[in-house]
């Protein structure tokens, strides 16, 4: 027959129970923690970057590519219609000033040089003859001159003895009056001589003049002839590069036209592309940094082209210092507009845990060995940093590196 337990020895059972449930309790919560913390994802610190939140000054910028390209560019002309006789240099070589790039058929040229000497040797002949015919005309006049003279020397001796006879009654009063219109007569022909040899002077000074002016513009002419054969064996007036040159032998070329390009590379500017997203944001007189291998060089936005090509829009950067040692021609730079500039405010460098366009991103805020996902808010973006809206202090270490498969983590542990 059965004996009913003693009451302590239940108690004690019961003690025995609840201590065994508990302790079960307490490992499988211990176990669920520590698999929860043991199966967190890890991130090794020597595998990513990380960047502190800072304060400071801040540029919003917009990246471009861009060429270095020469700031001027000499062009050179044909003098005349012509034909391309030779090609000396090719478009890509360094030219230096002087150098000859083409020659040029200057068979009209010549024979248009040699007419205008044939001219000014007429010309000077002319001068010549107008010269010796001028002094044989004055020397005939001054011989006239010199007989009038005479004859009025008489008129004269005849009119005062014709006046010494009318005294004594010996003459008549007609004879007195023809001796007095012989003397006038006489006079009368050596002021006319006289003047006919001053209007002979200045009728001779007169074709001088005319002469003369004519050899002036036969001088011009044919300055204006070997200035353009000159330039038809054409030289460049720069030390530069061919940037473009006739290259057929034997094509004909028009007065005036353009038979090379020689740029100087002296001094530079910028050339640059740029998506037409940002067309928006872009305007003249922006202050530009160009970033080259070894230099950052301050420069201005002058010229947007109003064209848009394969979704890319062009524009022109002038350089504080184009003459800079550290520009080459057709380097390739990048060039960064400033579009916007804010002083104190919170920024952090650029890395690609930043992963697409807006605002509101999460990153990854490092705590000792654990890295909280947190939301943050970006305001503008630079060559070099963003702005911090809101979601991070100053002195907050973020890790930089692409974290985009860890988003889903809350909580990463980091050794």
């Amino acid at each position: 027959m059965d004996r009913e337990i003693d009451i302590s020895e239940r108690r004690r059972r019961t003690r025995s129970r609840v201590i065994v449930a508990v302790v079960v309790v307490i490992v499988v919560v211990a176990g669920i923690v520590f698999a929860a913390d043991f199966l967190k994802p890890t991130v090794h610190r020597s595998r990513v970057r990380f960047a502190t939140v800072e304060r400071g000054d801040f540029e919003a910028t917009v990246q471009a590519s861009g060429t270095v390209v020469p700031a001027s560019e000499r062009v050179l002309s044909s003098p005349a219609e012509t034909r391309v006789l030779s090609v000396l240099r090719r478009p890509g070589a360094r030219v230096a000033a002087g150098e000859p790039i083409l020659t040029l058929d200057t068979s009209q040229l010549e024979s248009q040089l040699e007419s205008v000497e044939d001219k000014l040797a007429q010309n000077a002949s002319q001068q010549v003859q107008a010269g010796v015919q001028y002094e044989n005309q004055r020397d005939g006049f001054k011989s006239d001159i010199q007989i009038q003279e005479l004859d009025l020397e008489i008129a004269r001796y005849r009119l005062d003895q014709r006046k010494r006879l009318e005294v004594d009654g010996l003459i008549s009063e007609e004879e007195i009056k023809q001796a007095e219109v012989e003397v006038r007569r006489s006079e009368i022909r050596v002021v006319r001589l006289r003047d006919e040899i001053e209007a002979a002077r200045r009728t001779h000074e007169a074709d001088l003049e005319r002469l003369e002016l004519d050899a002036d513009l036969l001088r011009k002419d044919r300055a204006e002839v070997q200035r353009q054969l000159e330039r038809a064996t054409t030289r460049s007036p720069i030390d530069g590069v061919l940037t473009w040159a006739i290259d057929e032998v034997g094509s004909t070329v028009a007065a005036g036209a353009i038979v090379a390009r020689v740029a100087d590379l002296q001094s530079f500017r910028i050339e640059a592309r740029v998506s037409d997203a940002y067309a928006g944001r872009l305007e003249s007189g922006q202050r530009v940094r160009v970033k080259t291998a070894d230099a950052l060089l301050e420069a201005r936005l002058t010229t947007i082209l109003p064209t848009i090509e394969s979704g890319a829009m062009q524009f022109e950067v002038d350089l504080d210092d184009p003459n800079d040692p550290a520009l080459r021609h057709n380097m390739r730079v990048d060039v960064l507009v400033v579009t916007d500039r804010r002083e104190d405010v919170l920024r952090i460098r650029r890395g690609p845990f930043i992963q697409s366009g807006g605002m509101n991103h999460k990153v990854f805020v490092v705590e000792g060995d654990r890295a909280h996902r947190t939301d943050i808010d970006l305001g503008l973006s630079g060559h070099e940093y963003y702005e911090i809206r809101d979601g991070l202090e100053e002195g907050d270490e973020v890790i930089l590196s692409d974290m985009s498969n860890y988003l889903h983590a809350r909580e990463l542990r980091i050794k």
